[in-house]
């Protein structure tokens, strides 16, 4: 019978059974759909489990031979996999020379004792097996080995020395290392015991103020397949070899060939991260120096020089920023990252692009504070190699000589004080390049004098704080509007901030009434009125006891509403017993450097404030923050939380206690969680109630029981259903356009497609405009949503040319852009929509009873534009003309643009992951990297993946070998000369239910290989992968 809890079985006939009877006594039975991608797993262990119980029944082992091959023949599986010899294993292949040398030596081959077919656990000290007596056998049958510690001792090497000599000494065999300078454990002569092995190679991670490798493998991989690796917690040392209370458990290829798969394809990525550098680069003497230096972490005679490699929320950045001046001709362009992601850096690189184009270029970099300039300075030289590049002009340091002036970095006090006897004599044009850092100030009049005097070809605004206390907008002086933004996840993802453990506590508090509701947020005086409350007070402080570490001893930040608030706070904080100060726009600037520096040092431990610590107050030190208001803005609310993720020492987490209240139906909690989750796009509901499993690596959000329902009711009455979105159309007096829509509404451009709604529908729907049903109409109705995906400008700009009216579109250069608009308004062939050419379908756009379609099309383009993110590039007429580098297209389009895809056959039907094109000597690879509808499914995990941004690891089709022609395809491509083109998709549905459409990765080449139905394959990339597939290491 079965008991209550939790399963994941296959149902059948004896569990559906049970299943009624059990109903039949009151009992729920939960199911779900087996998952598609996870169908042969999940089956596969089923039938292995029933099978192996009935083997266990039948005593003869001949009979159990017999068994197994009538099910192979039953199932018509190819005689060449029946079993043959019924009572012998396949142990080794040898040489007949090797045979004989240990038929003469009486000496075997040295295997494991725990086998290749059974995983098993090593438990340290009280372990029958000994863990390094166990790794020796695995080194002597091993063709390739990878380590993966976070220290090494010369007390653990020693123990393996000699076997990885024998190991090293063989021809064709690695060993590769990666390791890391972690808490100067690692000892010198250790990385030079192994780093004077042969076929060997090191790589460390020297970065100290990243420091996330915690990750113990040893992993050993065999030509025979049978590969093993052993996953723990023990480092290279004797202690953790032999003696100490270690758990680590050996996986094998046999039993858990996806945990292999995984540990190979997540160390492949680790060695090609530019985070772990080669040992030979910098040698032993580096590896001293970095050494002392996280020892003692001593900077005060740090070179210059530093190694800086672009992570991908950076080069995201500069994608962005790049499409905004060639395409959209905005040459002001504001950067928004939280402090601490590599602002400067993005800055020095998109100088240094620059600079390459204009190398006779000038640069006036200006800042608040001296040290912010001298480090942005160091960060130029660095980037741009050049140890001498830059004047600083602050405190005491001047320029000597006119040159000195080309490339400034100057203080905006010097620049204000020396303005009209010296900046203003400059001509407008003498800086081509100017950065102004901590933007947020720059509504101040210090900066009036460099804004209305310099015309520079790029201006460019840093900031983590757009939004100032005073309200006044900075987007005016940088074109109007935010060029790029690095997303919080990313930078946490890459270990640039502080993970977060984020906390929803219950409040009892009701805020849901509409009268403390004012348009689009709360009443601030009554808002304080409810949060003003002794009781509130007093379960704030009883969370404080529940959840922090030392609620004596922490350094926090907690926002209040206004100041009133902000001084009941820390009144009621004082009066618990906490050492508590309130700070606001009020407090004399003396005060404010006062507490905050009070703050920093921990001789206050809670600092209640309103919007001051908004903007430009930066304390790495800060470890919890307390939400004690609803916050409206989004961007707001992320600047607050950004107040609390500096890195800072011996920080390991930022505590946040976010006070959850009933709030009112208007307030938005969808939009700042999903914030904080690396894919945005995921369904808000099901992450919150899974628990949140996208969130970047070492953070969290835990709700309580009653905020968690407040936060889910409110999600659910907020929901951009077609009824809301009516509802807000309905209160523009005049009907907006679709980009001030959502830009209003804080809303993706799919929500408005949903359910095959379209912009030009939900207006009639609202009442607003007034249109005819026909055939036509309902095809459009349905294929305004095909354009939503594009992201070249080329076909874009294509559209513009059509819906304007001009007749370039019909030039025969354009016919496939043509035909790839055409099926996307009208979606099928045309001897089924009855026009007699796509182009007359296209006219009818321009005729007046179809214009709200035209204006439709024209308001989608002009948003897609204004919201691209990276500049596609052609791939070349020799290849498929049409088809651009990171473009994004749907399979139907690219057949389209393949000429498979025509005006009288319409591709159809699913197509495999890859098809030839014999016509252009070419072959489409189709790769969607999740297969699985979940959000995580280790058996399909690492099929298909990035290994860094210039190599893919690619899973061919079951049927493809070395030996065939499948496989020589892609073995041979060096003499076939045969263009292997590369899409690849995330998942194969977004979040909003649509079938996600493929990025075009370009052209690659055959590296290597290895396996057979299916063979693994590694390509390199001609060109770099999209920054956003790149994951951060």
């Amino acid at each position: 019978m079965l008991k209550k809890g939790i399963y994941e079985h296959v149902i059948n006939q004896i569990t559906k059974q049970h299943i009624h009877e059990i109903e039949q006594q009151g009992m729920v039975c939960m199911r779900q759909n087996i998952d598609e991608a996870e169908s042969p797993q999940i089956l596969a262990n089923y039938l292995g489990k029933v099978i192996r119980q009935k083997l266990e029944e039948i005593e003869n082992q001949e009979d159990r031979v017999n068994l197994i091959n009538n099910i192979l023949k039953e199932a018509g599986i190819i005689d060449e996999i029946q079993i043959a010899e019924p009572s012998k294993l396949l142990t080794e292949v040898m040489s007949r020379q090797q045979a004989l040398l240990q038929a003469e030596s009486r000496i075997q081959t040295i295997r494991p004792i725990s086998g290749f077919r059974v995983s098993n656990l090593f438990t340290g000290g009280s372990s029958l097996l000994p863990l390094g007596e166990e790794i020796r056998r695995e080194i002597a049958s091993a063709n390739e080995i990878n380590f993966i510690v976070s220290f090494l001792k010369v007390s653990g090497v020693r123990i393996l020395l000699d076997d990885l000599l024998k190991f090293c000494q063989k021809e064709g065999n690695r060993l590769r290392i990666i390791t890391t300078t972690y808490c100067g454990a690692t000892q010198a002569k250790a990385i030079e015991q192994l780093a004077a092995l042969p076929n060997t190679e090191i790589r460390i991670s020297y970065n100290i103020d990243i420091e996330r490798l915690h990750a113990k493998s040893y992993i050993f991989v065999r030509n025979s397949g049978m590969n093993t690796a052993y996953i723990g917690s023990s480092n290279l040392s004797k202690s953790a070899q032999t003696e100490g209370l270690e758990w680590n458990i050996r996986v094998t290829s046999v039993e858990n060939p996806h945990i292999i798969k995984t540990a190979l394809a997540t160390f492949e990525m680790y060695w090609n991260s530019s985070n772990f550098e080669d040992f030979r680069l910098g040698g032993i003497e580096k590896f001293n120096k970095e050494i002392h230096r996280n020892i003692f972490r001593d900077t005060s005679n740090e070179v210059i020089y530093r190694h800086f490699t672009l992570l991908p929320h950076q080069k995201q950045i500069l994608d962005k920023l790049r499409v905004e001046r060639e395409e959209l001709k905005n040459f002001k362009n504001l950067v928004v990252a939280a402090t601490g992601t590599g602002k400067t850096v993005i800055s020095a690189f998109d100088y240094k692009e620059f600079r390459r184009i204009h190398s006779r270029s000038r640069i006036l970099f200006t800042a608040h504070r001296e040290e912010i300039l001298r480090q942005s300075l160091n960060t130029y030289r660095s980037v741009l190699g050049d140890a001498n590049f830059g004047t600083l002009w602050v405190g005491n340091c001047r320029p000597q000589d006119e040159s000195e002036y080309e490339n400034l970095f100057v203080s905006i006090s010097m620049l204000n004080s020396r303005f009209e006897d010296f900046f203003e004599k400059l001509g407008a044009d003498f800086y081509d390049y100017i950065v102004i850092d901590e933007a947020h100030h720059s509504q101040a009049e210090s900066y009036r004098k460099l804004f209305a005097h310099f015309v520079p070809q790029l201006l460019i605004g840093l900031t983590a704080t757009p939004e100032r206390m005073d309200g006044r907008d900075l987007r005016p002086d940088f074109g109007g509007r935010i060029s790029a933004e690095i997303r919080l996840p990313q930078a946490l993802q890459a270990g640039l901030l502080t993970p977060f453990q984020y906390l929803c506590v219950t409040d009892s508090t009701d805020l849901s009434d509409d009268a403390l509701w004012n348009g689009q947020k709360y009443n601030i005086e009554r808002l304080a009125d409810k949060l003003c409350s002794k009781e509130r007070a007093g379960y704030i402080v009883e969370a404080l006891h529940k959840y922090l570490a030392n609620e004596y001893m922490c350094r926090a930040l907690c926002f209040c509403v206004n100041k009133r608030h902000a001084d009941f706070m820390a009144e009621q904080l004082s009066l618990y017993g906490f050492n508590a100060q309130s700070l606001t726009s009020d407090t004399p600037s003396d005060k404010r450097k006062q507490l905050a520096k009070e703050l920093r040092e921990g001789a206050i431990h809670y600092l209640c404030v309103v919007d001051i610590f908004n903007e430009g107050v930066d304390i790495p030190e800060v470890d919890t923050v307390l939400f004690l208001r609803p916050t409206e803005s989004l961007t707001i609310f992320l600047q607050q939380l950004g107040r609390g993720l500096r890195l800072s020492v011996g920080k390991t987490e930022l505590t946040v206690l976010d006070f959850v209240a009933q709030s009112n139906r208007k307030y938005d909690f969808a939009s700042r969680f999903r914030a904080l989750m690396l894919n945005p796009e995921k369904n808000i509901v099901k992450q919150i109630k899974d628990g949140f499993t996208l969130l970047p690596s070492g953070c969290s959000i835990v709700m309580e029981k009653k905020a968690r329902q407040y936060i889910l009711d409110n999600i659910q009455s907020a929901i951009y259903n077609k009824n809301r979105i009516i509802r807000e159309i309905n209160s523009y007096p005049n009907i907006p356009t679709i980009s001030q829509f959502l830009e209003n509404n804080g809303q993706d451009i799919r929500t408005l497609y949903q359910s095959n709604n379209c912009w030009t529908s939900l207006k009639r729907a609202a009442g607003r405009i007034a249109y005819k049903d026909d055939v036509i109409t309902k095809r459009l109705e349905k294929g305004m949503a095909n354009l939503l995906h594009h992201n070249t400008a080329s076909f874009l700009h294509f559209i513009e040319l059509f819906i304007d009216g001009s007749k370039q579109y019909l030039d025969t250069k354009n016919y496939k852009y043509a035909l790839m608009l055409y099926y996307a308004l009208f979606q099928d062939r045309l001897d089924k929509t009855g026009f007699a050419s796509i182009y007359e379908a296209l006219e009818l756009i321009h005729k007046e009873m179809y214009s709200y379609f035209r204006q439709e099309i024209s308001e989608i383009i002009s948003y897609l534009l204004a919201h691209l993110q990276l500049k596609t590039m052609p791939l070349g007429e020799d290849v498929l003309p049409g088809l651009e580098l990171y473009g994004c297209y749907t399979r139907e389009e690219i057949f389209t643009l393949a000429g498979r895809q025509t005006e009288a056959r319409k591709m159809q039907g699913s197509v495999t992951g890859v098809f030839n094109l014999s016509e252009h000597n070419a072959t489409l690879l189709f790769v969607t990297l999740n297969k699985s509808d979940k959000d995580f499914s280790p058996s399909t995990q690492y099929n298909d993946y990035l290994i860094n941004e210039h190599y893919f690891h690619w899973q061919s089709q079951n049927t493809d070998s070395h030996q065939n022609n499948g496989g020589q395809r892609y073995t041979k491509q060096a003499d076939t000369q045969n263009k292997i083109i590369l899409f690849v998709r995330e998942e194969k549905k977004d979040g909003y239910g649509n079938t996600c459409p493929f990025h075009c990765f370009g052209l690659v080449e055959y590296m290597s290989s290895h396996d057979d139905f299916p063979m693994n394959i590694t390509w390199k990339l001609q060109q770099p992968a999209m920054a956003q597939y790149v994951k951060a290491i």
